[in-house]
This record gives C-alpha cells, sequence and structure tokens, in this order.
C-alpha cells in the first residue's frame, strides 16, 4: 500500500471501542433528578420524550438554515432548552444564572453521557501505530461526527488529547459525514493535498463515502471485527508502517 504524509482518522468505532445506551431507564431517572435540582420537574419518561423531541426540532431548524443533507446540531442546546424551557417547574435556590448557564450545561452533559457510557476503551495497538506514524513523520488529524462536550473530556481520558495535528468535530461545524464541506473544512485549513491523504474509517456511508466524495483514498478498518478475532490495530495497519 502506498505511504502517505498525512492521514486522517475517524474515532469511534475505529480508534476508540465504544458503547453507550440512551434508552435505559435508569439513565433517565437519574437525570430526571438532576434537573429537578434545578427547578425543571419532569418525570424521566417526559425528559426522554422532550430530549428526543428538542433533537429533532434542532435537527430540522439546522436543516432549514443550510443546504445540507446531513446537520448535526450541537447537543448543549438541548440541554439547555430542557432546562429554561421546562413546562413544569418550581422555585429552586440552585437555579443557574446566565453567566453560569455555559458551565451548568456542559457538567450536565458530562453527567449524561457518564450515565449512559457502558464501555470506553481505545483498540489493542491503537497508541503505537499513531506514535509510529507520528515518528514517521506523518501528520495525524481527526474527523469524528460526535459532539464537542463529550468528545473532548474522551480523549483526556484515553490519552489522544496530543494524538493529531488537528481535531474536527461536527457539532462544531453544524454538518456530519458523509457532507463533502465537512472534510473539504480539514484540507482546506490544514492546507493538505487530497492526493497525499488516507481517511481511515469503519463506515462505508460516511468515512468512505465522504472521503470518495473528495477525492480522499480511504482504508476501512472494522476495528471491531479486528479485536474480536483477536488482531491487533497495528497488525492490520502494519502496511502503513
Amino acid at each position: 500500500m502506498k505511504r502517505y504524509p498525512n492521514y486522517i482518522f475517524d474515532l469511534y468505532g475505529t480508534l476508540v471501542d465504544i458503547r453507550t445506551d440512551e434508552t435505559s431507564p435508569a439513565l433517565w431517572k437519574q437525570m430526571a433528578g438532576l434537573y429537578a435540582r434545578f427547578g425543571a420537574d419532569y418525570t424521566p419518561a417526559a425528559l426522554n420524550d422532550a430530549y428526543l423531541s428538542l433533537c429533532a426540532e434542532e435537527t430540522e431548524l439546522l436543516r432549514a438554515a443550510g443546504p445540507s443533507a446531513y446537520p448535526e446540531i450541537e447537543l448543549t442546546r438541548v440541554f439547555r432548552r430542557l432546562l429554561t424551557e421546562a413546562p413544569r417547574r418550581h422555585d429552586a435556590a440552585l437555579v443557574p444564572g446566565e453567566e453560569e448557564l455555559t458551565r451548568w450545561v456542559e457538567a450536565i452533559a458530562s453527567a449524561f453521557r457518564s450515565a449512559s457510557m457502558r464501555r470506553l476503551r481505545l483498540y489493542p495497538g491503537v497508541l503505537r501505530t499513531l506514535r509510529a506514524l507520528r515518528e514517521r513523520g506523518c501528520g495525524l488529524y481527526l474527523l469524528s461526527n460526535a459532539q464537542r462536550v463529550f468528545t473532548v473530556p474522551e480523549l483526556e481520558l484515553l490519552g489522544l488529547a496530543d494524538a493529531f495535528d488537528a481535531v474536527y468535530l461536527s457539532s462544531d461545524f453544524g454538518v456530519a459525514k458523509p457532507e463533502p464541506a465537512f472534510l473539504e473544512a480539514l484540507l482546506t485549513e490544514q492546507g493538505l493535498d487530497r492526493h497525499d491523504c488516507l481517511m481511515v474509517g469503519n463506515d462505508p456511508e460516511t468515512d468512505l463515502a465522504v472521503a470518495a466524495a473528495c477525492g480522499v483514498d480511504a482504508l476501512l478498518l472494522d476495528s471491531y471485527s479486528l479485536a474480536r478475532e483477536g488482531e491487533t490495530f497495528i497488525l492490520r495497519l502494519e502496511e502503513l508502517l
């Protein structure tokens, strides 16, 4: 396989083995309790319904505002609206003021992610692979359909905070893979020649599709199956090294 000067990686399912459960009744019971502490009264089921409804509404607003068929909302807006637009409220001493609201939303989002998380770990060999590519002088970039409020702390937890030259997350751009504009933004802003890049991902419909749309070579990496079969990330990518 051709050796490339630059590698653009997907994150979840490619470098990181993750499993979350956002349907768990225990999650929504915990979140309803948290919102109640700040004056917003929901039953667990009502909070779940409101969350899904606001996600759909935010998605439609974003779709109406732009031409992309693949809008990506900022979930922090949803968590904020669940507090400020709660249909039932009570007086609470802990209600955050406007200047505190951003930090409050980040804390609530972190609580939501922690409560819904079932597994978060690197696939075997990821750090070794990234380190070997870096030692060879390669540029390393991350292009992920992800929420910044979730992903930045997880990069830190997994030892990936300084692994990339630049990190591109869909929630920052309002669009997600396979929207070509998302990858094009990375190529343009980083001054990369698309013929010198390899996109590495686990999803044909997003990672490979966006690469094809932008004229970038791509490698499909089924990290989950490799790990299940006892292989490691480094073995699958050994031809890159």
